[in-house]
C-alpha cells in the first residue's frame, strides 16, 4: 500500500488543486443562502461551517489535504443543499406565527437540577482518585495539579476508568447547556437569563480534572445549537454584530488559553508540559482532521464501499443501546502517526462513508438536509416541538469536524429528554389554547 499523505509532512499543506476545489464550498454556501433566505437555513449553515473548517486546515494543518477529501466535503455541502431544496418543493409555503413563545414550566428548576447533577459527577470522579481521608488536600493548588497529573497518567495507562454512575449522570452535563440555550433564546431581555450559564461550571471542572477538551467543547456546541434553534422559533434569530464577534473572539482566546494551562498541568514535571511543547501538541491535535480524513478516503474509500457497516458508526450510540453492535470507546480505533503523535479524528464523514459507501453517504446527507429543512421551517413558524430536532442538526454540524455527535449514548439520551420535554410542553400549550377559546354556539334548527 502506498504511503499515505500524512507521512510526507506539512511542506505541501497548501495544495493548489485542493484549494481550487475548496472554492466550490463558498459557492454552495452562497447559493444555499440565496435559496434558503438565511444563513441559519440548514444547507447554508452547513456549507458556511465548512467554509471555515474546510479553509482553516488549508493554511494551518500540518497534514496535506488530498483533493479527494476536499471534493467530498464540497459534494456533501451540495447534497445537503439538494435535500433542503427538495423539502421546500415538498412544502412550498410555511405559515408564520406572530404568537409569543412562552417559557416552558420548571425550566429554571431543570437547569438547576442539571447543575447539581454535574457537580455530583465532579465529586464522584474526585472521590475515585482521592480517598476520603485525603480529599481535603484538594483545597491546595499543588494538590490539584498533582491530582490532574495522576489522573492523566492513570487514564493513559488504562488503570483508571470513569465510574459508571458518573458516565450516566454526564447526560445532565449535556442536557443542562441545551436547556440554558432554550432559556436564553426565549428571554429577550433581562440579565437573569445569563445566570443559567452556571450550568457550564461542572463541564469546566471536568475539563480541568480530566484534561479532556471535549468535556467543555461539547456542552458549548450543544448549548449554542439549542440557542440558535430557539431563537429561530421565537422569531429572533441571532445576528452577528461587531460586539458579538468581539465577545466570540474573546471567548475563543480564553478557552484556548485555558486548554494550554490544563495541558501544562497534565504533563507537569515533564518536558511535554512546557508552554511551547503544549502549544505545538494542541496545534497537532486541532488542525489535521481534514488531512487525516482525506488520507483515509484516498487509501480506503473505495474498499470501504464494498464493505458498508450499515450504521455502526453514524448510529453507534443507538446500535450499542439496542445491543446490535458494541460502540468502540473513543473516536476511531485506527491511528495516524504525525511527527510521532497518534491521531484518530477523521471528521464525521468517515463514519458516514464506512456505513453507506461514498454514493450512499451523499444520499444520506441529502436526507439529513431534507429533514433539517422541514424542522427549520416548522420551528420558524413558532412550533417549539421542532426546536429539539433543529438543534440536533446544528449540533451535528458543529461537531462534524471531529466525529458524529450521536455516537455518544449520553448525548442521544439528552436529546431524547429535551425533545420529550418540548413535546409535553407543546401538547400542554395546545390544551390551554383550546380551553381558552370561546365555545361555538350550537346551531338551532329552523322551523319548517
Amino acid at each position: 500500500m502506498p504511503a499515505p499523505p500524512h507521512e510526507r509532512g506539512g511542506g505541501d499543506a497548501l495544495n493548489w488543486l485542493t484549494a481550487a476545489i475548496f472554492l466550490l464550498i463558498p459557492a454552495v454556501a452562497w447559493v444555499a443562502r440565496r435559496s434558503g433566505g438565511s444563513w441559519y437555513a440548514p444547507a447554508a449553515f452547513f456549507a458556511l461551517f465548512w467554509c471555515f473548517f474546510g479553509g482553516l486546515p488549508l493554511v494551518a494543518s500540518p497534514v496535506s489535504i488530498a483533493p479527494v477529501g476536499m471534493l467530498f466535503v464540497a459534494a456533501a455541502c451540495g447534497s445537503v443543499l439538494l435535500g433542503g431544496w427538495m423539502a421546500r418543493r415538498w412544502s412550498p409555503s410555511t405559515p408564520t406565527s406572530s404568537a409569543t413563545l412562552v417559557e416552558p414550566p420548571f425550566l429554571g428548576w431543570a437547569i438547576a437540577a442539571c447543575t447539581v447533577l454535574g457537580l455530583i459527577v465532579v465529586a464522584i470522579i474526585l472521590y475515585s482518585v482521592e480517598s476520603s481521608s485525603s480529599a481535603a488536600r484538594l483545597l491546595s493548588f499543588d494538590a490539584i495539579v498533582q491530582t490532574i497529573h495522576k489522573l492523566a497518567v492513570a487514564r493513559n495507562g488504562g488503570t483508571w476508568e470513569e465510574p459508571a454512575p458518573a458516565r450516566v449522570l454526564t447526560t445532565a452535563m449535556y442536557l443542562g447547556p441545551m436547556l440554558s440555550g432554550l432559556m436564553i433564546g426565549l428571554r429577550k431581555t433581562g440579565s437573569s437569563r445569563w445566570l443559567s450559564l452556571v450550568v457550564l461550571l461542572p463541564s469546566v471542572l471536568i475539563t480541568a480534572i480530566l484534561t479532556t477538551k471535549s468535556s467543555l467543547l461539547l456542552p458549548l456546541a450543544l448549548g449554542a445549537s439549542a440557542y440558535i434553534a430557539t431563537s429561530i422559533a421565537a422569531g429572533n434569530p441571532p445576528a452577528l454584530t461587531w460586539r458579538r464577534a468581539a465577545w466570540l473572539a474573546g471567548l475563543v482566546v480564553v478557552v484556548a488559553g485555558g486548554f494550554v494551562l490544563v495541558q501544562m498541568a497534565r504533563y507537569a514535571g515533564w518536558t511535554s508540559g512546557r508552554p511551547a511543547a503544549v502549544v505545538q501538541s494542541l496545534w497537532l491535535s486541532v488542525f489535521p482532521y481534514l488531512g487525516v480524513f482525506s488520507a483515509w478516503l484516498q487509501a480506503n474509500g473505495v474498499s470501504a464501499s464494498f464493505h458498508p457497516t450499515l450504521g455502526q458508526y453514524t448510529f453507534a450510540g443507538v446500535f450499542d443501546l439496542l445491543h446490535i453492535h458494541t460502540r468502540v470507546a473513543g473516536l476511531y480505533t485506527e491511528q495516524f502517526v504525525i511527527d510521532g503523535t497518534q491521531y484518530n479524528i477523521y471528521t464525521a464523514f468517515r463514519g458516514v462513508v464506512q456505513d453507506f459507501t461514498i454514493p450512499g453517504a451523499l444520499v444520506f446527507l441529502g436526507l439529513v438536509g431534507f429533514g433539517a429543512e422541514v424542522a427549520y421551517r416548522r420551528a420558524g413558524s413558532g412550533r417549539l416541538l421542532y426546536v429539539g430536532i433543529l438543534a440536533a442538526f446544528y449540533a451535528a454540524t458543529l461537531w462534524s469536524f471531529v466525529v458524529d455527535v450521536f455516537i455518544y449514548n449520553t448525548i442521544v439520551l439528552a436529546f431524547a429528554i429535551l425533545i420529550g420535554y418540548l413535546a409535553i410542553v407543546a401538547r400542554y400549550s395546545r390544551r390551554n389554547v383550546a380551553a381558552a377559546l370561546p365555545e361555538r354556539p350550537r346551531s338551532v334548527p329552523r322551523a319548517v
